[in-house]
């Protein structure tokens, strides 16, 4: 089935290859219009809901099924937007643009280059499910979903579109995170904020353990988890160095824990 070509309709003035004024436009528009859903009732009041898990780089993601097929990416009326609980309070974090797209259809340039886009081509299951939604997979031009984070409330160290925010495991333990820390410090402070729980789940789902595998897959990230509580417990806030040994070590013992059959899938892995 054919269709007219794809509308894309901008709030604010952007060029095909935004200048920063009107990237600082199109954000500020965007922290203008999503204030109110500071206040998660209000997004529920007006259709957002919950799909997927809570990923430790990404937080949830909340859906306004609404908006997602009506060929727009307007600044104002984002397709999704990402919360994280803490301390049983939702807090908003920053919002997500979705576009579907037909055969030939691309990503546009605005508001943040077309290369700050990515696509979801799976079942919607699949991709809210574990591992896949950090899988990376090709699409090539086939139908499929584009989607650009904007982390309009939460500042992401790696730039206001990228995919993961890193900040989000300092933020969930009351840490202002350290110019310059490394990914894996900010992956081994998730292990005590939900995401061992999930970065097991994820290496479960990607490769069949045994019985016995997968239990010594859990206890290696319970003892990471408990490694990182201590380290927090300490008389001085632990280090760059102990963090991230922490977490090479915890997927060394992951590979020591499976079978060799079984470390090729877990070895491609994005989340490590």
């Amino acid at each position: 089935m054919k269709r007219a070509p794809l509308l894309i309709a901008i709030t604010v003035a952007c060029a095909q290859h935004a200048a920063p004024q009107a990237v600082d436009a199109f954000i500020e528009s965007a922290r203008l219009a999503t204030a109110k859903y500071q206040d998660r009732s209000v997004a529920i009041g007006e259709g957002y809901r919950q799909i997927g898990s809570d990923f430790p780089a990404m937080g949830e993601h909340w859906i306004n099924i609404g908006l997602l097929f009506d060929g727009k990416i307007d600044a104002a009326h984002p397709e999704m937007l990402t919360y994280a609980v803490v301390s049983g309070r939702p807090h908003l974090l920053g919002v997500a643009y979705v576009l579907p797209l037909l055969k030939g259809e691309s990503a546009p340039d605005s508001p943040a280059g077309k290369e700050m886009w990515h696509d979801h081509f799976r079942t919607l299951e699949d991709e809210t499910a574990l591992p896949h939604h950090h899988a990376p997979g090709l699409s090539g031009d086939a139908p499929r979903m584009t989607m650009l984070h904007a982390w309009v409330w939460l500042a992401n160290p790696a730039g206001m579109f990228a995919a993961d925010n890193w900040a989000l495991p300092y933020f969930r333990l009351g840490i202002e995170p350290p110019q310059a820390a490394p990914e894996t410090v900010a992956k081994a402070l998730s292990l005590v904020s939900g995401g061992a729980d999930y970065f097991a789940a994820s290496i479960h789902a990607a490769a069949p353990l045994t019985t016995a595998e997968a239990k010594r897959v859990d206890a290696v990230f319970a003892q990471s988890r408990a490694t990182v509580e201590t380290l927090l417990r300490g008389p001085t806030p632990p280090d760059f160095e102990q963090l991230s040994a922490v977490w090479t070590g915890l997927w060394k013992a992951v590979d020591s824990s499976v079978s060799r059959s079984a470390r090729p899938s877990l070895q491609h892995l994005p989340i490590r």
